[in-house]
């Protein structure tokens, strides 16, 4: 009974709270939010929509003291320190409008804590009560031992798969995330965040074989049955060329890039701050004061771009030609490190 309520309890988060509305990978109908939304709460892990507001902002403000979690503050405040001394106000504002408007979001957050405590815990109890004749046994391991692993485990998301020395970044270095494949077997795919982070709207973690991904499974069924819709995937090729960069970096351009500096992401966000004209691309830095003026696109475009992540506009705009990368390189002043 354990095991099997915290199968169902951890996919309430990793397919509910996370994929579905954390990041809208998916549609779904009512009776499954409803389900994913009782399942969740029975972990004890608060509302929906208090989770999703910090989990958007690690997203979106990721390694930065902006990020609920920031992985550069330690192992230790990662996992549960930044609960312990919580502190909303210093949080990256999102948007969570869609989720105001949400009636079982709402719904969720108004019935919270009965369901922690009937589903999360009397119901266990109960079972384990009337099933054997263990009344004990069912509260202590069905119910408050599962919720306690199921933080844990959701907390190890956070801190191990942002640690330096774990797992590998195949897809992407611009952020701390990596891919721990035993951590991505005990939480349901999640653990596969690499991926996650460089395509943070597919509802897929894992792709390949060694990247274990129970929630896209069960995901991938419903779809099939009808109960989800409208999977959002990123192409394989960009699968691909995400994969190119990562091995280009690592291999054929080290030499050069181990000439280069290396800075936090928040050290470059300090000095684009005090002044700079950096822009970020791919996991490192470059300097276009410069070059402002004499880009094709026009000077609005690299204004738009300073003290953030470029990536996705510099491959996804057009197609860069071999000169426009060579002048980039020359650009370059510095690798972001990602520890």
């Amino acid at each position: 009974m354990t095991i099997t309520s915290a199968i169902l309890g951890g996919l309430g988060i990793t397919i509910g709270y996370h994929r579905l509305w954390a990041h809208r990978s998916f549609q779904a109908c009512t009776a499954v939010k409803i389900l994913l939304a009782v399942a969740g709460a029975a972990q004890s892990q608060w509302p929906i929509l208090w989770w999703v507001r910090h989990h958007r902002a690690h997203h979106k403000y990721v390694d930065t003291d902006r990020d609920p979690y920031n992985a550069n503050r330690g192992l230790w405040f990662t996992h549960i320190g930044w609960l312990l001394g919580k502190n909303e106000a210093a949080w990256g504002r999102v948007d969570v409008s869609d989720l105001e408007i949400d009636p079982v979001v709402i719904w969720q957050k108004r019935l919270y804590y009965p369901i922690v405590v009937v589903v999360g815990i009397l119901l266990p109890t109960a079972v384990a009560h009337y099933g054997w004749n263990d009344w004990k046994g069912g509260m202590i391991y069905g119910g408050l031992g599962r919720i306690a692993l199921s933080h844990h485990v959701t907390f190890m998301i956070n801190s191990v798969a942002h640690a330096s020395w774990a797992g590998s970044q195949p897809y992407s270095a611009t952020t701390t995330a990596r891919n721990v494949p035993l951590l991505a077997l005990v939480s349901f795919g999640e653990g596969n965040h690499n991926f996650h982070h460089t395509f943070p709207t597919d509802y897929r973690n894992g792709i390949k074989w060694h990247e274990p991904d129970l929630s896209r499974l069960v995901i991938w069924t419903w779809a099939k049955l009808g109960l989800v819709s409208d999977l959002k995937t990123v192409s394989p090729l960009e699968i691909e060329l995400a994969g190119q960069r990562q091995h280009v970096r690592r291999t054929e351009d080290g030499e050069k890039l181990t000439q280069l500096p290396r800075m936090i992401w928040h050290e470059y966000i300090k000095q684009v701050n005090r002044g700079r004209c950096w822009v970020s691309i791919d996991g490192m830095v470059y300097d276009v004061t410069d070059y402002m003026n004499d880009h094709p696109g026009g000077r609005d475009l690299i204004e738009g771009v300073i003290g953030k992540d470029a990536t996705a506009l510099y491959y996804g705009h057009h197609s860069h030609s071999p000169h426009a990368a060579a002048v980039l390189e020359d650009l370059r002043i510095s690798l972001i490190r990602s520890d």
